[in-house]
C-alpha cells in the first residue's frame, strides 16, 4: 500500500498497562467482553504467566528484591519477558490489522516492560552492562513493530496496589516492598508522557474503583476514529527513533555519547 493511502482497518490493537496489583488482567477481559457485546470479535493476550519458565524467572527476581542482593534475577526476568512481549506484540498486530481483523487486548505491552527494566537498574538489581544489553535488544526488536491503536493506563496508587497484592495472596509477591511499587508508579508517569510525546493515543483511567467496561469501550472507539495515515506517520516516527521510551536522563546522555568519550581519551593519550 502506498504511503498515505487510506485503508480501513477491520480490527483494533489495545494495550492495557498498570502497576503490579492494579487489576489489569480483569480489566482486559472486561473490556474484551464489552467489545464482544457490541458485536466485535475479541481476544485477550494475557501475560505469559502460564509459560513453563515464568515461575522460575519471577521467583529469582522477587528473591533479589526481598534480599536486596543482585544475583542476576532481574536481568534474566526482563530478557525473558521482553522476548515474550515481542512475540505477543507481533501476534497482536497480525490478528488486529491482518485479514482476521479482531479486537486484540494485550495485558501489558512491550513498552511497559521498559518500566520494570529501568526500575531494576535504578535499584541496583541490574548492572549498567546488563541494562544496556537489554536496551540494545529492545531497540532492535522495536524497529519492526507498529505501536498499538491505543495505550490504556489504569491509574491506581501504589498503596492501593500493595493492599490488593496482599488480598490476592500470591506466594511470589509476599514481601514485595511498597517503595518498589512507588518507584514503578513514578516511572510509569514518565512512560505515559513519552508515549504521548511520540503521538500514541493514551487513555488514563482512574482504577481505584473498577470502572464500567462498556463506557471504557465507548471511549476507546471514540479515540481511535481517525485517518489511517496516522498509523503510517507513527510507524515512521518509531522506526526513525527506536530507542527505549523510558531511560534514566543521566544514563541516556551517557548512552548517546560513547564516541565522544573515546575521542577525548585518545586525544589525552596523544598529548
Amino acid at each position: 500500500m502506498p504511503f498515505g493511502e487510506n485503508r480501513q482497518r477491520k480490527g483494533l490493537f489495545v494495550t492495557i498497562d498498570a502497576n503490579i496489583g492494579a487489576g489489569k488482567t480483569n480489566a482486559c477481559h472486561a473490556i474484551a467482553s464489552a467489545a464482544i457485546a457490541q458485536g466485535r470479535q475479541a481476544r485477550v493476550l494475557e501475560e505469559p504467566t502460564n509459560h513453563p519458565k515464568f515461575a522460575h524467572f519471577l521467583q529469582r527476581y522477587y528473591g533479589d528484591l526481598k534480599s536486596g542482593k543482585n544475583t542476576g534475577g532481574a536481568f534474566a526476568m526482563q530478557m525473558f519477558m521482553l522476548c515474550q512481549r515481542y512475540e505477543q506484540h507481533r501476534l497482536a498486530v497480525e490478528q488486529a490489522w491482518g485479514d482476521q481483523g479482531i479486537v486484540v487486548v494485550q495485558d501489558r505491552p512491550i513498552y511497559g516492560d521498559t518500566v520494570f527494566a529501568t526500575t531494576a537498574m535504578e535499584r541496583g538489581f541490574m548492572t549498567p552492562e546488563e541494562y544496556y544489553l537489554y536496551v540494545d535488544v529492545y531497540r532492535n526488536m522495536s524497529r519492526d513493530v507498529m505501536p498499538p491503536d491505543i495505550f490504556i493506563f489504569l491509574d491506581v496508587t501504589p498503596e492501593e496496589c500493595h493492599a490488593r497484592m496482599s488480598t490476592r495472596g500470591r506466594e511470589q509477591e509476599e514481601g514485595v516492598p511498597l517503595d518498589y511499587l512507588t518507584q514503578l508508579y513514578d516511572n510509569y508517569q514518565k512512560l505515559i508522557g513519552e508515549m504521548r510525546r511520540r503521538g500514541v493515543r493514551v487513555l488514563t483511567i482512574d482504577w481505584k474503583e473498577f470502572g464500567p467496561p462498556v463506557e471504557i469501550w465507548k471511549n476507546i472507539e471514540q479515540m481511535v476514529k481517525s485517518h489511517d495515515a496516522w498509523y503510517e506517520e507513527l510507524s515512521f516516527s518509531f522506526n526513525k527513533d527506536p530507542r527505549m521510551p523510558l531511560i534514566p536522563r543521566d544514563e541516556s546522555k551517557a548512552e548517546k555519547s560513547p564516541g565522544k568519550s573515546k575521542k577525548k581519551n585518545r586525544m589525552a593519550k596523544a598529548k
